[in-house]
């Protein structure tokens, strides 16, 4: 009996959807129709609107250093936690804790300035321009 090699990628000639390690781009969606900019998960294929399930405009945005750096804290963080279940001594413990907060503010900001970037590549038109100042965008 022969043996056949499956490829995981691939069943009965259908492609999964799996997530990258690293990308070099983030995706962000934008709807014209309800005015919505938000981050596209790996998981989703389609460019739609989660509000309005209408077709959505796909932005490109390109990774920054402080997205290395929230790498970076994912990989140090568990390992400091580590260090502290071998050896038991509390340094490690509040050293984890100040780089899972350190994360969560560099991983703020990196979101934070993909969204803004992503607001600067929009084309605005007349009509959308009173809709966006009521957001607050400018």
């Amino acid at each position: 009996m022969p043996i056949v090699l499956i490829r995981p990628s691939t069943i009965a000639g259908s492609k999964i959807n799996r997530a990258r390690s690293f990308h070099s781009t983030v995706n962000y969606l934008y709807c014209p129709k309800c005015k919505e900019l938000r981050v596209k998960a790996w998981y989703e294929r389609r460019n739609r609107c989660s509000r309005c399930r209408g077709d959505a405009k796909a932005i490109r945005i390109p990774n920054s250093w402080l997205t290395y750096v929230t790498y970076v804290f994912y990989v140090i963080v568990p390992a400091l936690v580590a260090v502290y279940l071998i050896t038991h001594i509390g340094l490690y413990v509040w050293l984890s804790l100040g780089g899972v907060v350190l994360m969560m503010v560099v991983s703020f900001a990196d979101v934070s300035r993909g969204a803004a970037y992503a607001k600067n590549r929009i084309k605005i038109t007349d009509g959308d321009l009173h809709e966006f100042r009521k957001r607050g965008w400018r």
